[in-house]
Parts: C-alpha cells; structure tokens; sequence
C-alpha cells in the first residue's frame, strides 16, 4: 500500500487566517438531541502497566484494566511496536445516512511504529471495548494515522502505558439516533458515593455531541462539575476540519482527532481551554497544533476524559 500521510504544510505568510467559504456545521439524519454535553463524576484511579507482547491492543489494554477495577476511561501510549497493524481512515459518506464515515480496512504486516495514541475504554454490547485513534510511522518512516482495529493490532514489543479512569461508571455504547452510529456514552455502574467526593480528585467521562466547538466544550465539562483545573487524558473523536492557532486552516469535512497535551485553567476570563491535537484526514495525512478557541465544531462525537488537579 503507498504511504498516505505527511506533515501538514504550513501556509503562505499572507494566507488568510480562515476561509468563509469552508462549511463548518454539517446536517446529521435524525433530530438533535438537547444535552450538547453528557458527562458524569467519579472519584480518580490511575494506573501504569505494560502492554504484553503478543497480545491484542484490545486484550492488553483491557486486561490490565479490569484487574486494577477501572471501569471506564482512557490509555495513552507512545513508540509502540506492531506486528500486525489494521486500521480504518476517515471518510465521506456514501449516501444521506451519515454525516461522515470510515475507510475500508487497511492492513500493514510488520514495520510499523505508533507514535503515541489514545484510546477510550468502556463496554459494547457488555463486553470491554477499546476505540483507539493513533498517529505512526511505517517501516519507510513516513507518518500518517487513523482508527486502530484493537482486535487486529498485535503488540510486536512491550510497551508502558498510563490509564486514567474511574471505578463505577464506564463508557457504554448506545444507539445514537441524532447521528445514526452506535457510540459511547458515560453510564453510571453504580451509585456515586458521597464519602468519595471528598477523598481526592475526580475523573470525568464525557461526550461531546456534534456541532459544538472542541474547546469551549471541554470548558463546559468541567464548570458542570466545579473543576477550576484539569489535563486532558482522553481525547477520541472527530471534528469538522480544523481551524489551528498560528492561522492554518484544514478543509476536509471528515478527520480523526486526539489530543497530544490538554488542559484547563481558571484565567481572568474563566476556564480556558488549550488543545494540542494530532488529527488525520481522509488522505491519512497527519496534522498538528493547537485549536483556535470557539473555531472547530465537532463532526461526530468526541469521547473526553478530564483529570482533576
């Protein structure tokens, strides 16, 4: 398979710092839902284990997370071997079902090195899940990204990662009729213990639904919990091409997005958000750099998850 993916280009020094003519909202079939941003509280857990050799990203990653009691959250990892690398890439839809969608399978068998990734953990269908969005690099050292088929991924080498999660709630998909896709949704397991919102800090779960700006949601996730300061740890989704800060601008309806390093402070203006992303567009190629603020709509859905500090 050619190489799909390259560093993003910057833009002539008289580029404009936005297009007018670049659609930054898109129709989805059924009816918008009212709560534009679903999140919920527990207390914090965090983990730092190996990804085994031989294992399924899938199975690695939930293993380890069902023996420490997380629940539901979110593992980063960085410079990770495969031996076996399937992935999907963003794509356009092919009728008027959905606003957007994936490629077909592609497969590379060995030579592949993961530059760093992110990957949500909950539950499909009652069984572990894990979605994953990653950037890499191939045997021939071009880079490019997409959406990880944790199944058919092989760990080639072991490898540490850090998760972050809480113990009594998960992110359980669902039917989602706004956007037509079966999605995660935070899901409380169990009751949340009133002792335990005293004990440390918090983990939140969220999803952040379409056409809401990236950054000013996550803003919003944590002022509905009173979090005056959080790092962004889980950052699974997709937005509507990108606006970044130093003035680029990306016309693709369709990406995949994670975030490289986020967080949120409490400034004289309020909460403000800062977002370093790595997003891929249906070409595979691999943009970088921080989102403007209250310029990138969400596509589909984006699956958050904030530690508390």
């Amino acid at each position: 398979m050619p190489s799909l993916a390259h560093a993003a280009p910057r833009p002539p020094a008289d580029s404009p710092a936005r297009l007018s003519d670049f659609a930054r909202s898109v129709r989805h079939p059924g009816p918008p839902e009212p709560e534009r941003v679903v999140s919920l509280a527990g207390q914090a857990r965090a983990l730092e284990f190996t990804l085994e050799a031989g294992r399924s990203l899938r199975d690695a990653i939930s293993i380890a997370l069902a023996a420490a009691g997380i629940e539901g959250g979110t593992v980063r990892f960085e410079n990770l071997a495969v031996s076996a690398h399937h992935f999907l890439m963003p794509a356009l839809p092919v009728d008027d079902q959905h606003a957007a969608f994936y490629s077909a399978p592609h497969a590379i068998e060995e030579g592949t090195v993961i530059e760093y990734a992110c990957a949500t953990y909950g539950r499909r269908d009652g069984e572990p899940f894990v979605h994953c969005h990653a950037i890499w690099r191939g045997r021939d050292g071009q880079r490019q990204g997409g959406h990880l088929m944790t199944d058919q991924t092989i760990i080639g080498a072991a490898c540490i990662a850090r998760a972050w999660g809480v113990g009594n709630a998960t992110m359980a998909t669902r039917y989602d009729p706004e956007t037509n896709f079966t999605l995660f949704y935070p899901t409380r397991l169990a009751p949340e213990d009133d002792t335990a919102k005293e004990a440390g800090a918090r983990v939140i779960l969220a999803r952040i639904r379409p056409d809401q700006d990236l950054t000013t949601a996550v803003e919003q996730a944590c002022r509905a919990h009173g979090i005056e300061n959080a790092i962004v740890r889980g950052s699974v989704g997709s937005i509507i091409g990108a606006e970044f800060e130093d003035g680029r601008v990306l016309e693709d309806r369709a990406t995949e997005i994670l975030v490289r390093a986020g967080e949120v402070v409490t400034s004289a203006d309020g909460l403000r958000a800062r977002l370093d992303i790595g997003l891929v567009n249906p070409e595979g190629k691999v943009w970088e750099g921080v989102l403007a603020r209250g310029r990138n709509p969400v596509l589909i859905c984006f699956e958050l998850v904030l530690e508390e500090q």
